[in-house]
């Protein structure tokens, strides 16, 4: 089948693919755009993946979420989510806010202090390799074990307070970091949580 000039660019403008590949997916697609950028994201994703990370990410929105414990309860937890990318047109694309949103509604679930692992406070995790470490010592672990055990108590230390290191609570067995590059390769521009803020009554 013949695609129009105007689909191919907008293709491009959403993926950031070439034109020929984009053209080449909305024929394979039958013109269905949701289903041609699925398929230049299999075909292109990890390209268009690895130049994402080098650019800068200065359009996007702000998504703020209310969990409420049963209609008509007042709201216990809020979160306010800034959510980035690279142009105003892909923040208002449908995957990037449903992406805000899941987010949003991950971070009221999952409760993490920072988004990425160099935000996490470097005396906490000494406190933890220390104290890790004093425990493995006075259960008689020997020392090449007991390196171990603290490379994996920092690791957990991370999954607990650090966002992208989470597992994402829409589907456990991908991290937040991953949810988040699989909607970038899809819309083809880089996206990353700018910041974020939990609020929660009693907490």
């Amino acid at each position: 089948m013949s695609v129009s000039a105007a689909d191919v660019k907008q293709l491009r403008e959403l993926t950031n693919a070439p034109m020929m590949a984009c053209k080449k997916a909305l024929v394979d697609a039958e013109g269905d755009l949701d289903k041609a950028a699925e398929l230049v994201r299999e075909r292109t994703g990890a390209k268009m993946d690895a130049r994402a990370a080098e650019r800068t990410a200065d359009e996007g929105l702000v998504h703020t979420y209310l969990h409420t414990p049963s209609p008509g309860m007042p709201a216990k937890v809020g979160v306010m989510l800034q959510l980035s990318c690279e142009t105003d047109f892909v923040a208002k694309a449908d995957a990037v806010r449903q992406l805000a949103k899941d987010l949003a509604m991950h971070i009221a679930a999952s409760k993490p202090l920072v988004v990425r692992e160099d935000q996490v406070d470097e005396d906490l995790l000494e406190r933890e390799r220390d104290f890790a470490r004093k425990e493995a010592l006075d259960q008689g672990k020997p020392e090449h074990i007991v390196d171990r055990i603290v490379e994996g108590k920092i690791k957990k230390v991370y999954e607990d307070y650090v966002l992208l290191n989470q597992p994402f609570v829409l589907d456990p067995d991908k991290t937040v970091a991953e949810a988040l590059s699989e909607v970038q390769a899809v819309v083809g521009e880089k996206l990353e949580v700018a910041r974020f803020a939990r609020f929660e009554v009693g907490a």
